[in-house]
């Protein structure tokens, strides 16, 4: 993929994801230590991006590269990245929780409904 390429998937997908996280392109170019206008000006295609700062961005947005430089990103697919995301963390971050799901896996849709009650019945005493 040619830069002017790479600059012009960045550019969408760099606007998406600062929407996302309810950033304004002020914020992020305080991040980034940079003005303004030069975030203003990788959105709109006017400036292209190099791949240091290109990484900096993913930091700051705390996305992958790979994230960034998604063809056909769209915010509903971006949106539905990020839950994926946070659930992954989530079960990462929970043992208890991925052994539940490991459980659940072969299980009747019935079986785990009533495993559902149950643990709502327990957290509600």
């Amino acid at each position: 993929m040619q830069l002017d390429g790479i600059n012009n998937i960045a550019r969408n997908n760099i606007k998406i994801y600062r929407k996302m996280r309810k950033m304004t392109q002020k914020e992020l170019a305080e991040a980034l230590d940079v003005t303004h206008s030069s975030v203003s000006a990788w959105e709109i295609g006017k400036n292209s991006i190099d791949l240091e700062r290109l990484n900096e961005i993913c930091q700051v947005l705390n996305i992958t590269l790979s994230e960034l430089l998604s063809e056909d990103l769209s915010t509903e697919v971006a949106e539905q990245n990020e839950e994926n995301k946070q659930l992954v963390d989530y079960i990462t971050k929970r043992p208890e929780v991925k052994k539940l799901l490991d459980v659940t896996i072969d299980s009747r849709s019935s079986d785990i409904m009533v495993a559902v009650k149950v643990l709502e019945a327990l957290k509600r005493r």
